[in-house]
């Protein structure tokens, strides 16, 4: 089955959603679900969550998505979320959702994330106070992780979608000061745990396509990285990309 993934599209007044729609619905039409890894819009105000949903209303495949922190600056995300349900996809916020695909049963298990950073690298200049606030928000993203993926049980193929990442394998390219504002190593633990098929996030513009939690393949999927808006990718034999 096929999967067109991606993340950071940062939709904006300016986003030309014609163009945007046609990229979404190219992609769809190859693929058996779209997955949106988050920071789907530049700050999550309504009219951007308007264009957005507008582009991915009807795009022939059903649309999974989890919200990123700038859709997160407008009330919490209620914009972005509100605009996408009433287009027909689905927000995991955080959750689980499963799709038939010719009689096989995908999961998907998703949550934001959150930032945190991972052992061996500080968290420099944040203060005591702001780095235990981070890292309670990773623990309490890692539950729930843990907790959707625990309902996927059932499932042929399971799929986590972030938009932090849970490796610092995909943060390479980005400055290593960065690293903890862009993902956490608390977000492995259910992926250890679970060992899910495939793990989705973006969020990481300047960082590296590919890595692993324990052998499960993880794939930063932002626009910046793989180039486009989505990218096609093939399971159970991922991490096989389309060129198309």
């Amino acid at each position: 089955m096929w999967i067109a993934a991606g993340g950071d599209l940062h939709f904006a007044p300016a986003t030309k959603v014609a163009a945007m729609r046609a990229e979404l619905r190219a992609a769809a039409s190859a693929a058996d679900m779209v997955l949106l890894a988050g920071d789907l819009t530049a700050s999550g105000r309504p009219e951007e969550a308007a264009s957005l949903a507008d582009a991915c209303a009807d795009v022939g495949a059903p649309v999974v998505c989890v919200l990123g922190n700038h859709d997160r600056r407008w009330e919490g995300g209620a914009a972005v979320a509100a605009a996408l349900r009433d287009a027909g996809a689905v927000v995991l916020d955080p959750g689980s959702h499963v799709i038939e695909v010719d009689g096989v049963r995908v999961g998907i298990a998703g949550v934001t994330g959150a930032p945190g950073g991972f052992a061996g690298r500080p968290v420099w200049g944040l203060g005591l106070a702001a780095e235990r606030r981070w890292r309670k928000a990773a623990a309490t993203e890692a539950k729930a992780l843990d907790s959707a993926l625990a309902g996927l049980s059932g499932c042929s193929v399971r799929v986590v979608l972030l938009h932090y990442a849970p490796t610092q394998e995909t943060l390479a390219g980005e400055k290593p000061h960065l690293w903890p504002a862009l993902g956490s190593d608390q977000l492995a633990a259910p992926i250890h745990r679970h060992r899910p098929d495939l793990v989705l996030h973006a969020h990481a513009h300047e960082g590296s396509p590919r890595g692993q939690v324990g052998g499960v393949p993880v794939l930063n999927v932002s626009a910046q990285v793989i180039g486009k808006p989505l990218a096609l990718f093939d399971l159970p034999d991922e991490p096989a990309v389309s060129s198309a």
